[in-house]
């Protein structure tokens, strides 16, 4: 079986998708709309070539006037929506394709579209064109939404308008003023779905790479309300956390400046051939006189082909510790190749940290 995303888009696939065309669109077979999915370069295109394909010859077929195209786009939907579930469902996604295709100059329709449509499979992508396009409009749509009663809509307020969305579109001027998304924000900070709230923290994320004292400031207003609420800001905060951010560290509890030692601290091999671990263990202990809140982590500063040097952070641990506690961990890292990190030849360090504060390093070479 493929691993790559495209080929999702099994001819059983296919074919469902285009026995809803044709139920809802007649004079055109299912093996006339695969075939126009297909044409002669089906095997090259993309993933996102594919879902924009399926989209642009949907659209073809729909009445030229957008208004009249709805209400089939919607009974396709409709039909659909029974037939893809788990990971099957984002094949679905070429629907808000289309309505950034041929609602562009209807935005009313086209809002009440994604609507519907958001509720099988998330148009977060398709809908920044009508936040950059028409941003009146959109954007008090997003703020309704937020109070929607169907938790798909809601997490479509929060997840399309973030400033930093993987796969989507920029929305120009929304890194450098997230402003307008903070009251859809508050709307959904305490929402009933788990989801939602991931989303809420997601977004938040993104504003704190550009404006970390403005998610600081919602943080400390927010922080202690609920479990769900203070989880939603842990993961909100995470790369401020990570960062060692001493603002970020206190609202959780972590104490600055902390009587910590790491010993015994060792790593095994020191040299590291790629593809194979890295094993290390080390004991943390406590020189406080008083229970105190510990966040354990490891910082890996790995070699890249530049010649500069890049650093993933690992968390190891939270927990309280007794005065003069001693806790030892055993840890290992991979040094496989994975499409997401890339292992080069070349010096690493490892360090240890505590609260945010390093404590103990060694450095290792990485070999072929």
């Amino acid at each position: 079986m493929s691993d790559l995303l495209k080929d999702l888009y099994t001819p059983r696939v296919l074919e469902k998708i285009a026995t809803t065309f044709s139920k809802e669109i007649k004079g055109i077979s299912a093996e006339d709309w695969i075939r126009r999915f297909k044409r002669k370069d089906w095997n090259q295109l993309e993933l996102k070539q594919r879902i924009r394909r399926i989209a642009e010859v949907l659209a073809e077929e729909l009445p030229i006037s957008f208004p009249k195209a709805v209400p089939i786009l919607l009974r396709i939907t409709d039909r659909i929506d029974p037939l893809f579930e788990g990971k099957e469902v984002f094949l679905t996604i070429f629907l808000g394709d289309v309505v950034e295709l041929k609602g562009m100059d209807h935005p009313e329709e086209a809002m009440v579209a994604t609507e519907r449509i958001t509720r099988l499979i998330s148009c977060e992508f398709s809908i920044r064109p009508f936040l950059i396009r028409h941003p009146d409009l959109t954007w008090k749509q997003m703020l309704n939404w937020s109070l929607h009663e169907n938790p798909a809509v809601r997490r479509l307020a929060s997840e399309g308008s973030r400033p930093r969305l993987p796969w989507g579109m920029g929305v120009p001027g929304l890194k450098n003023d997230p402003g307008k998304t903070l009251p859809i924000l508050e709307n959904l900070k305490d929402d009933s779905d788990e989801v939602v709230r991931r989303s809420v923290a997601n977004h938040l994320n993104d504003i704190s790479k550009d404006h970390p004292e403005l998610v600081l400031d919602i943080a400390e207003r927010w922080i202690g309300f609920s479990e769900e609420r203070d989880a939603l800001l842990k993961h909100a905060l995470r790369g401020l956390l990570k960062g060692g951010n001493k603002r970020a560290l206190s609202i959780f509890g972590f104490k600055d400046r902390i009587n910590a030692e790491v010993r015994n601290f060792r790593i095994e091999p020191k040299t590291v051939r790629i593809g194979s671990d890295l094993r290390f263990g080390f004991d943390a202990v406590s020189k406080e006189k008083i229970p105190r809140l510990f966040r354990i982590e490891y910082k890996i500063e790995y070699a890249k082909v530049s010649g500069k040097t890049s650093i993933k952070v690992f968390q190891i641990d939270e927990r309280t510790f007794l005065p003069g506690e001693s806790v030892r961990y055993d840890k290992k890292q991979s040094f496989k190749q994975m499409t997401t990190r890339v292992h080069v030849p070349g010096k690493h360090r490892i360090e240890v940290h505590i609260n945010g504060n390093p404590k103990a390093a060694i450095e290792f070479r990485v070999v072929e």
